[in-house]
């Protein structure tokens, strides 16, 4: 029969091993992407006008140190979005539907929901050509 201690050596060792081995899976897991860092406090998650006010300020802080350093200040969502949306890119209206949805989520909070009802500019009473939906979407966007 063994000795416990051997035992409890034994497990010990077993343990540190497995601890090793899961640091080791989930620094690996990091390093691909295929793991996001969780956030050292646990607690609830915050919610999603919290996170965009935050980046916002952000933006708004790094832009100001951008600025200061004497440095060209840095793009807004919505100014790419505009910059996206001009008839010279040559894009078709489902394409300009896609990145305004994409870049939408980006902007902060206070900015208005581009869907692609804004962008296609739909009406069940009016038909309009695509053209004539962008400029009225952009015009839309300009105001705000």
């Amino acid at each position: 029969m063994s000795d416990p201690l051997d035992i409890e050596k034994t497990r010990q060792h077993r343990r540190d091993y497995q601890k090793q081995y899961r640091a080791q899976k989930k620094a690996m897991k990091l390093a691909t992407g295929k793991a996001l860092p969780k956030s050292p406090l646990p607690g609830r998650t915050k919610s999603v006008v919290n996170r965009a006010t935050e980046y916002g300020a952000l933006f708004t802080q790094l832009n100001e140190e951008r600025v200061n350093a004497g440095m060209s200040p840095l793009v807004t969502a919505m100014e790419t979005l505009i910059e996206a949306m001009q008839p010279e890119n040559g894009l078709e209206i489902k394409d300009r539907a896609r990145i305004a949805e994409k870049i939408a989520t980006f902007e902060s909070s206070r900015a208005p929901i581009i869907s692609i009802e804004h962008v296609q500019n739909l009406s069940k009473d009016q038909e309009v050509d695509a053209d004539e939906a962008l400029d009225d979407f952009l015009t839309s966007i300009r105001k705000v």
